[in-house]
């Protein structure tokens, strides 16, 4: 691959000259990735992360992902109950509604997307 190389104005890559192509909003030639649209995808991902802050360690990266976690449990469905029957109505996280039988735990998870369904208290029905 020998050629003239030629650095990109817009984020300062080198590429072949002849692989630039002349970019419509920008009004000027460009690399093939910044043509595609790659170059502005890589800034706005760097630009949601936040930095971390000084003395950010490991530890901290395993608190913070076991915080998210528990947050993501404490978001559940919502039962409620049918009148003359031993069931309840039970909408999931997906938004699908179903019957559930809180005394046999029948079904055991979501029939739409398979997400386990939490534990009711069977006393707070009687």
């Amino acid at each position: 691959m020998n050629g003239v190389r030629a650095k990109c104005r817009v984020c300062g890559d080198e590429a072949l000259a002849d692989q630039f192509k002349l970019h419509h909003d920008l009004r000027q030639m460009v690399c093939p990735s910044c043509f595609t649209g790659k170059t502005e995808q890589k800034k706005a991902k760097k630009e949601a992360v936040p930095p971390k802050p000084a003395g950010w360690d490991a530890e901290d990266d395993y608190l913070e992902k076991a915080a998210r976690m528990r947050n993501r449990e404490d978001v559940r469905g919502t039962f409620k109950k049918i009148p003359g029957t031993a069931q309840v109505q039970y909408t999931c996280l997906c938004s699908y509604a179903f019957k559930y039988d809180p005394f046999r735990k029948i079904p055991k998870t979501c029939p739409y997307c398979n997400q386990e369904i939490p534990r009711l208290k069977t006393f707070s029905l009687l």
